[in-house]
């Protein structure tokens, strides 16, 4: 089974939740109820000042690295499950889910991931889920399968998304229930499981970009939770900086990787004002000289220099290769 080493969105109590955010039958929970439903019929449009809209859009932000430079997060909807058929949905995610543990002793593989497409399929698939009807005439890069990346390699899925006729792109986070994976290579005509060892597929067992949902299992298996709407500029003055900054030898640590390091010391009651800040930051409503205050006077200095040395110490021993996605 493949160890996706993904940080779950329900770690630390201020963040997202993105069990809570459905029932297990499926109604929705407290949130911002006034907000105001879109034109997509079971999908609510994320008020951009409420707190789960900064957590979706901060994560989105850390996991497309510096390519965040260049984006910026317009919409944010919530799919609210409230139909007959959506709720049959999480219930059925939910059943298969308990089979799976039943199945793979306890570990369901429970993942997110994220899945680009044209607004159109987009919003089809909040509203009705991801469907498939039979194989297609053409298997993708890795076999007859919903191709989908984790939920760090975001920057994947955002690039080879298409452009809508709006301009922007359009991007659903799901849930995904993998089970046992077995490494699928580029060019496979696969359309299954191998064996009964396994139950979907991944690209790489160590470092997966791309999970595989085998056709036959992906209305159970995957449930889509949000969608995001995005604007690309492709000129940016600040993405060659954050670039060379990744750079073996590089004198600079990449504001983003000082970002997901302070998000597991600074203590949770700053969770939620360090996440608005580095938003605010990097859609360029702050200088970079703004944030490094702000965050000096967040965290404090003591905390940054632990958390420097750590970026330091941890590239120099060359366990630091994911962080900048």
């Amino acid at each position: 089974m493949s160890d996706t080493g993904e940080r779950s969105w329900s770690e630390e109590e201020e963040e997202l939740d993105m069990e809570s955010c459905c029932s297990e039958s499926g109604s929705v929970t407290d949130g911002p109820v006034s907000n105001a439903i879109d034109g997509v019929n079971g999908v609510l449009k994320l008020n951009e000042e409420d707190d789960e809209y900064i957590i979706l859009k901060h994560r989105f932000y850390l996991s497309i690295g510096a390519l965040s430079q260049q984006c910026m997060v317009v919409d944010a909807y919530r799919s609210l499950h409230s139909s007959p058929m959506e709720k049959a949905q999480v219930e059925s995610f939910r059943i298969f889910k308990e089979a799976m543990e039943a199945k793979r002793g306890g570990d369901a593989n429970v993942v997110h991931s994220w899945y680009g497409a044209l607004k159109d399929e987009v919003d089809r698939i909040m509203k009705d889920g991801f469907r498939m009807c039979g194989l297609p005439e053409k298997a993708g890069t890795f076999g007859f399968g919903l191709h989908l990346c984790p939920e760090l390699s975001a920057r994947e899925s955002l690039i080879s998304a298409p452009i809508s006729e709006d301009g922007l792109k359009h991007m659903v986070i799901c849930r995904v229930i993998l089970g046992s994976t077995e490494t699928i290579l580029p060019g496979s005509s696969q359309s299954g499981p191998s064996s009964a060892d396994f139950d979907s597929g991944v690209d790489n067992e160590q470092a997966p970009s791309k999970y595989i949902v085998w056709y036959p299992d992906v209305k159970t298996n995957v449930l889509p939770l949000y969608a995001v709407t995005v604007k690309m500029e492709l000129n940016s003055g600040g993405l060659q900086r954050e670039l060379d900054a990744t750079r073996p030898g590089s004198k600079w640590m990449p504001l983003t990787s000082l970002v997901y390091i302070l998000l597991n010391f600074v203590p949770r009651s700053t969770l939620r004002m360090l996440r608005r800040l580095h938003t605010d930051f990097l859609e360029r409503k702050i200088t970079r000289q703004q944030f490094v205050f702000r965050v000096r006077q967040l965290a404090g200095d003591e905390v940054l220099v632990y958390a420097i040395r750590d970026f330091q110490n941890k590239r120099k021993n060359g366990r630091f290769e994911k962080i900048s996605w």
